[in-house]
C-alpha cells in the first residue's frame, strides 16, 4: 500500500532564526524488488524497473541520491545482526531502497505536484516530505515549577523510579554506549567536562541555533549522564560507558533528522541504547513520535530488528494515537521502539495533559519536576553558564528517565549472562514490572526498578548461570561493600581484591552474601574476584 505522509511544522518558539519557507526534503521508498546495484546510476536502475519513471525524470529534471546514509558494509553487519536476533533482516535491506529527490528551489506547488506523481508508480511504497526547518524539540511545558526541592526524587521510590535500588547493587550503566538524537549540548558544563560525553565526529552543531534548541541536549544528558559527584546533579547511568550526541541540525549537512537517526544507528551496535529526543507533526500539526514519519520508522525497525535499543519521546501534542487520523501510522505495525509518554510526578501517576497517549505508548516518566542541567533558569551558580540546572519537563524529561532504567536493566543483564536484551525485551520487562498508571489515556506504567531486577533474576534464568556470577555495592564504595552470590556456593569459595597492578589486597573464604571492610584502601580502581575449582568471575570495584 502506498502511504503519503507529509509533516506539519509548528514551532513553539525560534522560528526567526530560519530561512522561512525553507524547501522541503522528499524521501521515496521503493519496493524492495527493485535493487540498487553498486556503482549503477539510480536513475538508470529505476528507469528500467519502473514504467513511467523515464517521463516523470525528463519533466521535472530531478536528481536522485542516497537516502540513508549508513555504507554498504555497516548494513550488512546490520543484515547479519537481524537475522541472528530477530530472523528477519527486510527492515535492514529495505533502508538500501529509500532514495533522497533533490530539486532546484522548487515552490510549493511543484514538489507536492511530484509527490502526487511518484506515488501514482507501480513500485513506490511511499513518498516521505521531511521539513527543511528544524522541528522544536519536545520543550519545557507550563507552567515553570516555583517550589524547587533541591533533591533528584525522580531517581528514588515511589513516586520516583526507585534507580537508587539499582544504584545500592552497585548497578549504574556499566559497559552502555549511549546515542542521543537531539539538537546540542554543551560540552563543557560541569557536570560533563570530565566524562566521556560529546558530540559525534564530523557533525558541528549549527551556531545559528539558540539555547532554545541547544540546551535541551543537555538537559537529557544531565538526567542520563551528570557526574556524580558532591556538587550539582547525579546522572542515573553516570557509569555508562560513553553518551553521544547525534545533531540534527548540522553545519555540514543543515537540518537533516534521517541523517542524524541513520548515523546514530550506523554507530551502534547491538545492546547500545539510542534516545529520540524529537517529535514531529501529526495529521492536525499536533506532536506525536518522531516514527510517525514512515522513513524515521523504517530505521527504527531496521535498528531494533539488528539489536539496538530506541527510545522515543511520545510528543507534546496531546494526541491519541488510536484514533482515525493515525490508523495509517498504526497499521504500520511495531517498530520495536520503546515510546514514552509523561506522567505526573506524584503516586497517582496519571497521564498530563500534554502527553500524546493510546496504545502504541508503553510507558512513562515524569513530565514535570526533573533537575537536571541546562539552561539556566533555575540556577547559574555564579552567573557561569557552565554552571546552569534547570527544572525540566515534557515527554523530553520522561524520556531519559525511561532510557536510564532500560541501560542499567541492559547492563545487568549483560554483566550476568554475556548476553543483550532487545528493545522489545526491555519493553516487556519495563511494563510488565512497572507501577501502574492513574487515569487520562494511556501511557503506560512508570519503571519500577526493584521489580524489574527482581523479574530478571527470577523470570529470566540468570539462577541458572554460574554459581561464581555475583553482585556487588554500593559501587563506588567508600567504607565497605556488599557481595552477594547468584548461587549456592561450595566451602571451597574464595573472594579476592586485587588493585590496579595485580596485588592481593583482599581474600577470604566466601559464603552466598558477605560484607568486606575497604575503608582501609587508596582510593582507586581494584578487582573483585570469586573462584570456586575452576570458575572464575571478577568485577571492577571503584574505591572513593
Amino acid at each position: 500500500m502506498r502511504i503519503f505522509c507529509l509533516l506539519f511544522v509548528v514551532l513553539c518558539y525560534g522560528s526567526t532564526l530560519f530561512a522561512q519557507n525553507a524547501p522541503q526534503q522528499l524521501y521515496v521508498a521503493f519496493d524492495s524488488t527493485i535493487q540498487f546495484l553498486p556503482g549503477k546510476d539510480e536513475s538508470s536502475t529505476l528507469r528500467e524497473a519502473i514504467p513511467g519513471f523515464t517521463e516523470l525524470w525528463e519533466t521535472y529534471s530531478f536528481s536522485l541520491e542516497k537516502g540513508i546514509a549508513i555504507t554498504d558494509e555497516r548494513l550488512k553487519e546490520m543484515e547479519a545482526q537481524a537475522l541472528r536476533i530477530s530472523g528477519d533482516a527486510s527492515s535492514v535491506q529495505q533502508l538500501r531502497n529509500i532514495l533522497k529527490v533533490r530539486l532546484e528551489n522548487p515552490s510549493e506547488q511543484v514538489l507536492n505536484a511530484l509527490v502526487n506523481d511518484f506515488e501514482k508508480l507501480e513500485g513506490v511504497l511511499y513518498c516521505s516530505l521531511i521539513s527543511g526547518e528544524p522541528i522544536a524539540p519536545p520543550y519545557d511545558i507550563p507552567p515553570t515549577t516555583a517550589n524547587f526541592e533541591p533533591q533528584q526524587t525522580y531517581i528514588g521510590p515511589d513516586p520516583g523510579v526507585n534507580m537508587t535500588y539499582a544504584w545500592n547493587m552497585g548497578l549504574s550503566g556499566e559497559g552502555i554506549n549511549i546515542r542521543d538524537v537531539e539538537y546540542g549540548l554543551n560540552t563543557q558544563h560541569e557536570e560533563f567536562h570530565v566524562v566521556n560525553a560529546y558530540i559525534a565526529d564530523g557533525m558541528t552543531v549549527d551556531p545559528s541555533l539558540t539555547i532554545d534548541y541547544t540546551e535541551h541536549g543537555t538537559a537529557t544528558f544531565g538526567v542520563l549522564f551528570a557526574h556524580k559527584g558532591d556538587y550539582g546533579v547525579s546522572g542515573m547511568v553516570h557509569s555508562a560507558n560513553e553518551v553521544v550526541l547525534y545533531p540534527e541540525f548540522t553545519v555540514e549537512n543543515g537540518y537533516n533528522r534521517v541523517y542524524a537517526v541513520a548515523q546514530a544507528i550506523a554507530n551502534s551496535a547491538p545492546g547500545d541504547v539510542i534516545l529520540y529526543e524529537m517529535q514531529t507533526g501529526g495529521p492536525s500539526g499536533q506532536y506525536v513520535p518522531a516514527e510517525y514519519n514512515p522513513t524515521i520508522w523504517n530505521l527504527t525497525k531496521a535498528a531494533t530488528d539488528a539489536g539496538i535499543v530506541i527510545v522515543a519521546a511520545a510528543g507534546n501534542g496531546n494526541q491519541n494515537l488510536d484514533g482515525s487520523m493515525y490508523a495509517g501510522y498504526m497499521n504500520r505495525g511495531d517498530s520495536g521502539a520503546i515510546i514514552v509518554g509523561a506522567g505526573t510526578p506524584d503516586t497517582e501517576h496519571n497521564k498530563l495533559w500534554f502527553s500524546t497517549y493510546g496504545s502504541r505508548v508503553d510507558v512513562q516518566g515524569w513530565g514535570l519536576e526533573v533537575i537536571t542541567t541546562g539552561y539556566g533558569d533555575l540556577y547559574m551558580i555564579g552567573g557561569d553558564f557552565n554552571q546552569n540546572y534547570t527544572m525540566f519537563s515534557g515527554t523530553s524529561s520522561a524520556t531519559p528517565i525511561v532510557a536510564s532504567c532500560a541501560i542499567v536493566l541492559q547492563s545487568y543483564y549483560h554483566d550476568l549472562t554475556g548476553n543483550y536484551l532487545t528493545s522489545q525485551q526491555l519493553r516487556e520487562i519495563l511494563t510488565l514490572t512497572g507501577i501502574p498508571q492513574g487515569v487520562g489515556g494511556n501511557i503506560g506504567p512508570l519503571p519500577n526498578m526493584e521489580a524489574a531486577i527482581n523479574f530478571i533474576n527470577d523470570q529470566m534464568g540468570v539462577a541458572e548461570f554460574a554459581n561464581t556470577q555475583f553482585v556487588l555495592y554500593p559501587n563506588p564504595a567508600q567504607d565497605e561493600i556488599t557481595v552477594v552470590a547468584n548461587g549456592a556456593l561450595s566451602e571451597n569459595a574464595v573472594v579476592k581484591i586485587f588493585n590496579s597492578i595485580g596485588q592481593n589486597v583482599y581474600q577470604n573464604v566466601f559464603v552466598s552474601k558477605m560484607t568486606i571492610p575497604v575503608a582501609h584502601l587508596v582510593s582507586g580502581v581494584y578487582f573483585v574476584e570469586i573462584t570456586e575449582g575452576n570458575a572464575t568471575t571478577t568485577k571492577r570495584l571503584i574505591k572513593r
